[in-house]
C-alpha cells in the first residue's frame, strides 16, 4: 500500500491562523422557537462569538482571535492555543445560560485559515488579486477586475473579494483587508492582503473523521492539522497547479508576440493583460534576446518599460512570501 503523502509544516515558521468558525448544534425538541442572535461575551468584556436559532437550526459562530485581541486583523495561531481550552469553557457557559444545558451534540460547518500581511515592495493589493482572477480563472467564474490606486495617479478605489471554490471541500478568498477594517472604523496599515480558506464539509471529514464537535476541533493538534491543510492547498492546489501554469503561459504568449512584431513598445500595449508582474515580461524579454542571439538586456529593459507604462512590480515576490508563511 502507497503510503499517504504528508505536507511538511514548519511550525515555528507558519503564520496561518484560525478566524471564523461556525458549529450546528443538535437539540432534541420539536418546539424550537427562532431566536435572534445573541451575542457570547467573555470576562474581558470580548464580544467573541454568537448563537441564533433559524429554521429550526442551532448554530454557534466563533471568531477566535476576538476572544483575546480587540479585533481579528491577525488570525489565531498557534502561539495563541493555550486559550483554546479557556474559549471552550467560556463557550459552554454561555450554551448553559442560553439554551439551559450544556450536553448538545454539534458539528462543525466550516473553519476558515488565514494568512494576513502586507504585500511586497510595490506591489498593491489589487495587482495580487487581479493574477490570482486570471490564474483561478474557470467556465465558471467570470473574470473580475480590481481597480486600485496606481503608483501615478490616485484612483477611487472598487473593492471586491476574490472567490475561488472547490465544491464539498473549500472556498478560497482573497481581498484587502486594510480596507474592510477601516469601513470598520478600526486604523491598520494600507496594503494588508487576507487570503483565507474556509475548509467544509470533505475536507473537515477527511482530517477530522467523525470528530468534528467543536470540543474535538479546538485543540492544538487539530489546529497543526488545519494550518498544514491550508498550505497543501495554498500551495500545491493554487500556487503549483494554477499560478505557476498562468504565469508560464503569459511568458510564452508574450515571447510568441515578440517575435512576430518589430516593436517591443506595440507587444507591451497589445498585451498588458498578459504582464501580471514585471519578472514575466523580463522572463520573455530575456527569452526572445537569446533565441535572437542578441546581447542579453532584459533587466533594464523590462525595468524601462514597467516605469514607463506602470507595469506591476513584486506580485510574484508577495506570492511566494505568502508561500513561506505557511511553514
Amino acid at each position: 500500500m502507497t503510503k499517504k503523502k504528508t505536507t511538511r509544516l514548519t511550525k515555528k515558521k507558519a503564520k496561518q491562523g484560525l478566524d471564523g468558525c461556525t458549529f450546528e448544534i443538535k437539540f432534541k425538541s420539536d418546539n424550537l422557537k427562532d431566536m435572534q442572535k445573541q451575542e457570547l461575551i467573555n470576562e474581558s468584556g470580548r464580544n467573541y462569538a454568537s448563537i441564533e436559532i433559524k429554521n429550526g437550526k442551532i448554530i454557534l459562530a466563533i471568531i477566535l482571535p476576538k476572544f483575546i485581541r480587540e479585533n481579528n486583523v491577525q488570525p489565531f495561531t498557534l502561539m495563541d492555543s493555550i486559550y483554546l481550552e479557556l474559549i471552550k469553557n467560556d463557550v459552554e457557559d454561555n450554551l448553559k445560560h442560553i439554551l439551559g444545558t450544556t450536553k448538545l451534540d454539534n458539528i462543525c460547518k466550516s473553519i476558515e485559515v488565514n494568512i494576513t500581511q502586507k504585500v511586497s515592495g510595490n506591489a498593491t493589493v489589487s495587482d495580487v488579486l487581479n493574477l490570482l482572477s486570471n490564474a483561478l480563472l474557470s467556465k465558471e467564474q467570470d473574470n473580475l477586475k480590481f481597480v486600485g490606486p496606481s503608483k501615478k495617479y490616485r484612483l477611487k478605489e472598487e473593492i471586491h473579494t476574490l472567490i475561488h471554490r472547490r465544491n464539498h471541500y473549500y472556498c478560497l478568498k482573497a481581498y484587502d483587508k486594510s480596507e474592510q477594517m477601516r469601513k470598520s472604523g478600526i486604523k491598520v496599515s494600507d496594503g494588508l492582503l487576507r487570503i483565507e480558506i474556509i475548509m467544509i464539509e470533505r475536507t473537515l471529514v477527511k482530517l477530522f473523521g467523525n470528530k468534528i464537535s467543536f470540543q474535538d476541533v479546538l485543540t492544538k493538534d487539530s489546529l497543526v492539522e488545519l494550518l498544514r491543510e491550508y498550505k497543501r492547498i495554498f500551495v500545491d492546489e493554487i500556487i503549483e497547479d494554477k499560478v505557476k501554469k498562468y504565469l508560464n503561459s503569459c511568458k510564452l504568449m508574450l515571447l510568441e508576440s515578440l517575435c512576430f512584431s518589430d516593436s517591443a513598445v506595440e507587444v507591451i500595449a497589445k498585451n498588458r493583460e498578459l504582464i501580471p508582474d514585471k519578472e514575466v515580461l523580463r522572463k520573455a524579454i530575456k527569452r526572445f534576446q537569446r533565441m535572437k542571439r542578441i546581447a542579453d538586456h532584459s533587466g533594464r529593459d523590462s525595468e524601462l518599460y514597467t516605469q514607463k507604462y506602470d507595469l506591476p512590480e513584486d506580485v510574484i515576490l508577495t506570492l511566494k512570501e505568502f508561500r513561506d508563511s505557511c511553514g
